[in-house]
């Protein structure tokens, strides 16, 4: 058995491993990836292989403003020490993609489910026209893993950046902090021979763990990533892009921009992301609707979820109707479906204080 074949089908939202052949190598001997849920996924560090994440390349003397005229985030703050979590919008103002957005060996970097990867570059490329820019997958390149846990710094041996964004150098690989709620982390691109050494050395504290586990810390986090399933379904203030440092009101034009700064300016928000539990036996799709008893038209999307295993099967972001919420009664996939269980108390999103 090849060694791709031997990890094929156990990332999510993906055929196949889109990773160097180097790095399935090394997974492959090393048996990973691992479990998931809240009792792994919070119950000490682990080590996480992220192939299931595509990996962008944007390039050339024109790169730094061509994303900044495609991206919700001020591009201009992006350097090789700060990263940011963005989105690309279309004309609509509806998020297209969203992503982690850094920068290495002065290439910009675009990490996003991997599903999304063919149809991002193929688009953004329509728009590059004589931009003095190149646009790459990277995946096959650059090898990709998730570190989380209090003790990982001293299992490295190196003083991480700690603030949500803040990027560094170990070595051939690019460290970006994830933020520390509800458990620092980081993001580690490179070299498979560079990313392969940092494992091993984390390994003998970090258990390995699979893509659930590192699901259900994003959706702890507040981190909403889209999907194939709900592209087009939002916008950015819907994500609490703002608070997440993806969406700026003070940078130049980029698609959607009316829309997006009119509702800020003007308009008043009817729909919010909130972090939300439910008692089913399966994790619902991104895109499942959300309905209320007594209300004909869906109430709300899920953005995504994840088994966790304590209190409830399932956590999840899921995007709601402000007035319906505050009514109570939302139930996941049908009007006699699973009750939501709102992590807050009130109609304020919880996600301001995510990943400080």
């Amino acid at each position: 058995m090849a060694a791709g074949e031997a990890l094929k089908g156990q990332m999510p939202g993906c055929a196949a491993l889109n990773a160097p052949a180097e790095w399935v190598d090394f997974l492959d001997r090393r048996g990973a990836p691992g479990g998931e849920g809240a009792e792994l996924a919070l119950g000490g560090d682990l080590v996480v292989d992220l192939s299931h994440f595509g990996l962008i390349e944007v390039k050339g003397e024109e790169a730094g403003k061509f994303l900044g005229s495609m991206l919700t985030g001020d591009v201009r703050l992006v350097s090789e020490t700060q990263g940011q979590f963005t989105s690309w919008c279309d004309g609509k103002g509806r998020i297209q993609a969203t992503f982690w957005l850094f920068k290495r060996g002065g290439a910009y970097y675009l990490l996003l489910p991997e599903a999304l990867l063919p149809g991002v570059i193929t688009r953004l490329k329509m728009f590059l026209l004589r931009t003095k820019a190149t646009i790459t997958d990277a995946s096959g390149t650059l090898a990709r893993i998730g570190l989380s846990g209090a003790g990982i710094a001293d299992t490295l041996g190196s003083a991480l950046p700690e603030p949500r964004g803040g990027t560094m150098s170990v070595g051939d690989c690019t460290l970006l902090a994830l933020g520390g709620e509800p458990r620092p982390r980081w993001l580690a691109v490179g070299t498979p021979p560079a990313v392969s050494a940092l494992w091993n050395k984390a390994a003998p504290s970090a258990r390995p763990a699979g893509a659930g586990a590192w699901a259900l810390l994003d959706i702890l986090a507040g981190i909403p990533y889209i999907t194939t399933e709900t592209a087009g379904e939002f916008i950015p203030q819907m994500l609490d892009l703002e608070a997440l440092g993806g969406l700026s009101y003070k940078k130049g034009c980029y698609p959607g921009q009316e829309v997006i700064a009119r509702l800020h300016y003007r308009g008043q928000l009817k729909r919010k992301v909130f972090l939300a539990h439910a008692d089913c036996p399966e994790v619902p799709a991104p895109g499942t609707r959300l309905h209320r008893p007594g209300f004909d038209e869906s109430v709300g999307l899920v953005v995504s979820a994840a088994k966790d295993g304590r209190e409830y099967p399932v956590t999840m972001l899921a995007v709601v109707v402000l007035e319906q919420k505050a009514q109570g009664g939302i139930r996941l996939g049908s009007a006699d479906g699973p009750l939501l269980v709102f992590a807050d108390q009130d109609d304020e999103p919880p996600l301001s204080d995510a990943g400080c």
